[in-house]
């Protein structure tokens, strides 16, 4: 789940990527067991202590499954859509992936 070497994020039109995370945050399409990030993240629950501090930081899900000590917010979208989602990661420098990274990090200062 770790960026891949050379990685750079999709540059869009912020409004853009804003509204299609917010879009994708509630798909359940995008996972193979009906559920979509709002699943668990409906209204600011589910989120650890952590999530206030800037990434990169530690993340317990990210350490204790996948061995990471330390995540970027797009990597934590990408573990969530690998683990409780069971779905393939999104393509890196993908749309859909600088989109629901753009709305965590709406979501995430807001808390």
């Amino acid at each position: 789940m770790t960026r891949p070497v050379g990685y750079q994020p999709y540059q869009g039109d912020p409004e853009e990527l804003m509204a299609l995370g917010k879009t994708l945050f509630n798909d359940t399409s995008l996972s193979s067991n009906g559920l979509a990030c709002a699943s668990c993240h409906n209204d600011g629950a589910g989120y650890q202590a952590t999530f206030a501090e800037a990434y990169p930081h530690s993340v317990a899900m990210a350490r204790e499954i996948f061995g990471m000590d330390s995540v970027h917010l797009d990597e934590m979208v990408q573990i969530c859509m690998v683990q409780p989602m069971a779905a393939d990661p999104l393509a890196w420098g993908s749309k859909e992936l600088a989109a629901l990274t753009a709305y965590m990090g709406e979501i995430q200062r807001g808390r």
